[in-house]
């Protein structure tokens, strides 16, 4: 690239240039070998962010479910009726029971 472009516009003094197309070589072989460290360390943060991922669906769903859970438990309040608020109970504990799991996920 560099290397190329110093060669082709011919510069008045030859001797900086080539010390420049050197250093560029050298940079170029430097990244070259950083390359598959880098790529190693990409890989081993996707599997982060995926696992960090799966984590948040689950404590997302869990809330989702106390939330739902909380709502039918007040229709408690409106019908005076006990199976909306064991109903709502079940729900929530479910949402727990879901958010929990989030903390399982290796």
């Amino acid at each position: 690239m560099i290397a190329d472009l110093l060669g082709a516009l011919a510069p008045q003094n030859k001797e900086k240039a080539e010390v420049l197309r050197e250093k560029y070589a050298k940079e170029v072989g430097r990244y070259d070998g950083d390359k598959e460290d880098i790529s190693q360390k990409a890989r081993e943060l996707e599997k982060e962010r995926d696992l960090v991922g799966r984590r948040a669906d689950r404590f997302d769903g869990g809330e989702a479910l106390l939330e739902i859970g909380l709502v039918i438990c007040s229709i408690t309040l409106l019908t005076k009726r006990r199976a909306f608020w064991f109903g709502g109970m079940l729900i929530g504990l479910a949402g727990v029971g879901l958010a929990i799991t989030g903390f399982l996920l290796h």
